[in-house]
């Protein structure tokens, strides 16, 4: 199967108990000797240093709209399903949009996950789960939330903001591919970049072997929007892929890969020139877990996740034991900052009581100010407001769309 399958059937096994954190787990700290590097080599610049605060926030990773005025939250309904609740910018009660059955939905009982907004602003790509799944033996609701979590068991749809409106635009369950991680958009809305699973041998690859598709975007002449001209743009070498986001030059996409690794557990951060197919290594951490990097609005900083803070202890990187925290970086991967302690003592957000802990993803706010963030807190997500102050990937003039194509 994939990381996820892994990571949960492990985390259900073996991480439910509290783990305190023991010696050699603690992160590496800056010394007053030679300067600590990032992980592609470069060295840290504490003086350039983006001020970030982490406070805990309601349930529900939150996804903005591009011109921040809607956003839509994902979290579980009472019945722990998850679903998409939309709300405006100045509205403390969204409501929800995938309760109920629309023509062309998914189901009410199926999860809804990955959220993310057209450039548009007049959809919103999610992942949905398939309303059968394949014969389970041994499964339990979790470990089956766990793998659709991971992209396993789910289609790609598209709805309008009020949920007026759905469109399933992938059918993997009878096509090429298990399931899917994405969609990321270039910025003028044209073009769609997802990774799909197309094989789950697992003694073979450890998180299955995807490829990375893009596709254009477009509606027809009654306004239905699909996908069209599907194209494999799989790097070279690669059998783990995961698309994040586009930069604002509509052509650089950063994403999570494991080319040139014998170990995928090792998976580095890069950056995929559509254009060209040019791949560049940002992290060349082969020891390292580096997943979930994001740009910033405008482009300069990369966030993701990694357990270079505990790159000391040797098995922080692997599914078993993994450990994590949340990261900043340059585009091209200089100036690395840790920008939460969730794993160390002392720290506003440290966890209480104190476990390993793995940092998962986050979105940024499109004023570049804030990252809505979900840390596992094994085995429940917890969501975080990332607060940032200084040079930390600003707001961006939004990209000129074609608005006539999109109604």
């Amino acid at each position: 199967m994939i990381r996820y399958w892994l990571t949960n059937v492990c985390s259900f096994v073996l991480l439910v108990a509290v783990c305190p954190l023991v010696s050699g787990q603690s992160p590496t700290k800056t010394g007053a000797g030679r300067p600590d590097v990032s992980p592609g080599g470069r060295p840290f610049h504490p003086r350039e240093a983006c001020k970030a605060t982490a406070k805990r926030a309601p349930d529900g990773l939150v996804v903005w709209s591009p011109d921040g005025k809607q956003y839509v939250v994902n979290k579980k309904d009472a019945a722990g399903v998850y679903q998409l609740y939309v709300g405006n910018a100045a509205d403390t009660n969204p409501v929800c949009i995938s309760c109920s059955q629309r023509p062309n939905s998914p189901a009410p009982d199926r999860h809804k996950l990955q959220p993310n907004w057209h450039p548009s602003g007049k959809w919103i790509a999610v992942a949905g789960e398939w309303d059968v799944l394949p014969p389970l033996l041994f499964s339990t609701p979790d470990l089956i939330e766990g793998w659709v979590q991971s992209g396993l068991w789910v289609n790609i749809y598209v709805t309008r903001p009020d949920g007026s409106e759905w469109h399933r635009l992938s059918d993997f369950g009878h096509g090429n591919g298990d399931g899917f991680t994405g969609v990321a958009f270039t910025p003028d809305g044209t073009q769609g970049v997802w990774a799909q699973i197309v094989d789950g041998n697992i003694s073979k690859f450890l998180f299955g072997r995807w490829q990375l598709i893009q596709a254009d975007f477009r509606q027809d002449a009654n306004g239905v929007p699909g996908f069209s001209n599907l194209r494999d743009i799989t790097p070279a070498g690669a059998s783990w892929v995961e698309p994040g986001n586009f930069a604002p030059d509509g052509k650089s996409l950063v994403m999570t890969a494991d080319i040139g690794l014998t170990d995928p557990q090792g998976m580095d951060q890069f950056i995929l020139d559509i254009s060209t197919g040019n791949v560049r290594n940002l992290t060349n951490s082969p020891d390292v877990w580096d997943e979930h990097g994001t740009f910033s609005p405008d482009g300069k900083k990369i966030f993701f996740m990694s357990s270079y803070p505990f790159r000391n202890n040797p098995l922080a990187h692997t599914v078993l034991f993994l450990q994590t925290e949340f990261m900043l970086m340059d585009s091209d991967g200089s100036n690395l900052q840790q920008v939460t302690h969730f794993n160390s003592p002392g720290y506003p957000e440290s966890n209480v009581p104190l476990q390993r802990t793995a940092a998962a993803g986050g979105v940024w706010r499109p004023d570049g100010r804030q990252i809505s963030a979900l840390n596992l807190f094994f085995p429940v997500y917890q969501t975080w407001w990332i607060n940032l102050s200084g040079p930390c990937g600003e707001a961006s003039p939004r990209p000129r769309l074609p608005l006539s194509i999109w109604r």
